[in-house]
């Protein structure tokens, strides 16, 4: 087993992500964009802002939350934290049943790879890795199946409110329907029956399941994991709240804020609302909308007037749940958070709240890109290897891989004459005639453009006749059929396959390879995990 690290493959993250979150020119619409952030100033802003008493407070409940359990680092990390030069580089997911596809993963090693990057840059401060878990989201709908070997588990769960208190102890025939995909696999058995036994324990919810089974998972690392949906944390946040609430100008900072990102063609991608916020009890999260002078509940009609509203952030503060768009400045307000570590999606909605950072005086991390990657199983480099391939190679697109391909099977010169040799030499010829001016330019581009069509179709005719005389078509099928499976850009590995397959099957040993990353930057965006 080894792992290699390169680029983002071409077309795997858009130009917009490669240019902001990975390239050296940021696109003006976040203070602090990518890896290329200025750390000092973060650094600095974020130790001005947390004091003693704050650090103190959420030091405590993360100790609670953590139980009796936890490693040596966790623990150490713990007692950092309460110190002025150490700082969370935080990520975070709505909470599955199964944790989720690869790249929840991925975005957990990422934090700990930038924080192995910064502390040794910044060896006279600490940097401690945090999962945000979002067990407030209340779409049971995107985390109540567990996906194994291209087949689906479903559990039929009837919950209106936060996933994170969903019980578990009791979620149907998950774990007989997971022992049949491992029947033959002993050791997978018994990780099935101890996961199972974690999730049946008396008063086990699906945010104290994950939250243990998350620490365990990481815990050589010092990952800290977080539940948010805390009073004395809301608490922290009330001025937050309450701006959102009783002040217009947030609203505004957001439609403006979403009308810039308009002006560079970027679709943004949270429906900016007059109020951000959801209601959330034992029984159901929705939204709190503005309506007259006072505030309605969307579903249940519930109204509430501003002093009813302002009773309810004084003394439940836990009743208020940020949306999307909030959940960054409340993470921000009670985190000294030097770094959040986004997926592609979340990286959209946090250029799209930069202006209510500013609004409400809120001090900004520097939003970074996840790292991705892809887990090629030891068949696939066998077929791979017998055609001298490697798995990078596999991102390029059909065409450009029969012409690797053919490189491959026939040479250099064979490849040049069919492909490259003709394009260039009507390109050269085409600005000699611009830079002459030549009257003759329009024509000869339409002669030249119907001519290399017909060059395109013939030369892949021939590459496709070639490679049928040396490569039998279940050969090639092959190739194709990892390509569109395993490196896919258009539905990728990462967001398809659970960890959990590969966990239960004694093949997650990668993860440790993965973790001890030290450098964070583009060259090394993206694994290529070899089983």
């Amino acid at each position: 087993m080894n792992v290699v690290t390169q680029s983002y493959p071409k077309d795997y993250i858009s130009e917009t992500l490669r240019k902001s979150a990975w390239g050296i020119e940021s696109l003006g619409l976040y203070p602090h964009e990518g890896i290329h952030s200025d750390w000092e100033s973060i650094i600095g802003n974020v130790a001005n802002q947390f004091g003693t008493e704050q650090r103190e407070e959420l030091v405590g409940i993360l100790k609670s939350q953590l139980g009796d359990g936890g490693s040596a680092l966790q623990r150490e990390n713990l007692d950092r934290l309460k110190q002025e030069n150490t700082f969370l580089v935080v990520t975070g997911q709505q909470i599955h049943l199964g944790l989720g596809p690869m790249y929840v993963i991925y975005k957990i090693a990422s934090a700990i790879v930038l924080c192995n990057d910064l502390n040794h840059r910044f060896s006279d401060k600490h940097f401690v890795p945090l999962f945000w878990m979002a067990t407030e989201d209340h779409d049971v709908a995107e985390i109540n199946h567990v996906d194994l070997f291209g087949d689906q588990f479903t559990c039929d769960i009837d919950w209106k409110t936060g996933v994170g208190g969903i019980p578990t102890q009791d979620l149907g025939g998950l774990w007989d329907w997971m022992k049949q995909k491992f029947q033959r696999d002993p050791e997978a058995l018994e990780r099935i029956e101890n996961l199972a036994q974690l999730y049946q324990t008396e008063n086990q919810t699906l945010s104290t399941a994950t939250a243990k089974w998350v620490s365990e998972l990481f815990a050589d690392f010092g990952l800290l994991v977080l539940d948010p949906n805390v009073a004395a944390l809301k608490r922290r946040a009330i001025k937050i709240f309450e701006a959102d609430l009783f002040d217009s100008s947030v609203f505004t900072a957001f439609s403006d804020q979403s009308a810039e990102l308009k002006s560079q063609k970027i679709t943004a991608p949270a429906h900016v609302r007059e109020c951000n916020l959801f209601w959330i009890d034992a029984n159901r999260r929705e939204r709190i909308v503005k309506e007259g002078d006072g505030f309605v509940l969307v579903d249940s009609r519930v109204k509430l007037d501003q002093s009813a509203m302002r009773e309810i952030l004084e003394n439940e503060p836990e009743r208020i749940s940020p949306n999307v768009l909030l959940r960054p400045l409340y993470q921000q307000a009670i985190l000294p958070s030097v770094a959040y570590i986004a997926g592609p999606t979340e990286y959209i909605y946090w250029l799209q709240i930069s202006k209510t950072f500013a609004h409400l005086k809120v001090t900004v991390p520097a939003l970074i890109h996840r790292m991705g990657g892809v887990v090629v199983s030891a068949s696939q480099n066998k077929k791979l290897n017998l055609l001298g391939l490697t798995p990078q190679e596999l991102f390029l697109d059909v065409s450009d891989l029969k012409l690797r391909v053919v490189k491959k099977l026939a040479g250099n010169s064979v490849l040049d004459f069919v492909h490259g040799n003709i394009e260039n030499g009507i390109k050269e010829y085409l600005e000699v005639l611009y830079q002459w001016e030549s009257d003759l330019l329009v024509d000869a581009k339409k002669q030249s453009e119907a001519f290399l069509k017909v060059h395109r179709k013939t030369t892949d005719e021939a590459i496709s006749r070639y490679l049928a005389s040396k490569l039998s078509n279940d050969a090639w099928n092959s190739v194709i059929g990892m390509q569109n499976d395993t490196f896919s850009v258009t539905k990728p590995q990462e967001r398809r396959i659970f960890f959990l397959q590969y966990l239960l099957g004694n093949q997650a040993g990668w993860l440790t390879d993965i973790c001890e990353g030290q450098s964070y930057d583009s060259e090394s965006a993206f694994w290529i995990i070899n089983l």
